[in-house]
C-alpha cells in the first residue's frame, strides 16, 4: 500500500509535511525521544494511548475480511451476512483514523508534523509489519522511528517489576528483530536509533533529522537532554 501525495489530511492541516510515529517498548527512552523530536518547529508528538491503533486495525481488517468473503455479491435478507456487500472497508478505516486524529491526538491546525509514541507494539507480534503498512496507507507519508535500548538496561527497570526478566528479554529481542526487519525493507520512511547514543550525543540524531529534511538545533536538543525526566 502506498501513501497518496494529495492526502485528505491536507484540508485540515495545510502545513502538514508528514506524520511521525515512535515505535518502541517500555523504558526505552521514548519520552525523551518524543521531546527531542519536538525541537523541530511545528512538530507535535503525543504520548501513549494504550495502543488504540490495535483496536482500529482489528476493526478495519475484520470489515475487510467480511467484504472479501461474503460481500463479493449481494446477499438476500435471509442470509446471515446480509448487507456485507455494502461494507466500505477503506472508508470505514479512514473514518476511524480521522476520529483518532481529531479526538485522541488533537493536533493544532498549523502543525507541520504530528503523531504519537507507543510502547505496546509487541502486542502485534509478527504482524507488526501489517499494522505499520496500515498506518502508512492512512496517514500522510507516515515515518516510523524505531527506538531501541540495551536489553539488560530495559529488563532491569522497575517498570517491568511484575514481569519475569527472561520474558522482558524475549520481548525486547523480538521487538528489535521486527524493527530491524521493517527498517531494512523500508529505509526511505523509517529510522532505527539507539537510546545509548542519542541520550548522550545530539549529533547521533543528525541522520534522523537529515532524513526528515529538518535542521538539527543542537542548543535546543541539549536543553532537552539537560532536563532530566522524573517518571
Amino acid at each position: 500500500m502506498q501513501a497518496t501525495d494529495d492526502h485528505h489530511l491536507n484540508t485540515r492541516f495545510p502545513n502538514l509535511k508528514r506524520n511521525i510515529f515512535i515505535v518502541t517498548y517500555g523504558r526505552s527512552g521514548s519520552t525523551l525521544l518524543q521531546n527531542l523530536l519536538m525541537t523541530i518547529p511545528g512538530c507535535i508528538i503525543r504520548g501513549e494511548n494504550h495502543n488504540a491503533m490495535e483496536s482500529i486495525w482489528n476493526a478495519a481488517i475484520r470489515c475487510r475480511m467480511t467484504k472479501q468473503t461474503w460481500g463479493k455479491t449481494e446477499q438476500p435478507a435471509s442470509h446471515p451476512w446480509y448487507g456485507s456487500d455494502l461494507i466500505k472497508p477503506i472508508m470505514f478505516a479512514r473514518g476511524m483514523i480521522d476520529s483518532f486524529t481529531n479526538h485522541v491526538l488533537c493536533p493544532p491546525r498549523d502543525c507541520r508534523y504530528f503523531g504519537f509514541k507507543e510502547i505496546r507494539y509487541n502486542a502485534f507480534g509478527d504482524r507488526l509489519h501489517e499494522v505499520l503498512d496500515f498506518m502508512r496507507f492512512h496517514f500522510k507519508d507516515a515515518f516510523f522511528v524505531f527506538n531501541t535500548r540495551d536489553v539488560d538496561a530495559v529488563a532491569k527497570s522497575a517498570w517491568w517489576k511484575d514481569w519475569n526478566e527472561s520474558d522482558v528479554v524475549n520481548l525486547v529481542k523480538g521487538s528489535d528483530r521486527r524493527f530491524s526487519e521493517y527498517h531494512a525493507a523500508n529505509p526511505d520512511f523509517t529510522a532505527l536509533i539507539r537510546y545509548e547514543q542519542f541520550s548522550n550525543d545530539p549529533q547521533a540524531l543528525r541522520p534522523l533529522f537529515d532524513k526528515l529534511s529538518e535542521p538539527l538545533d543542537e542548543a535546543a536538543i541539549r536543553a532537552v537532554l539537560n532536563n532530566k525526566l522524573t517518571h
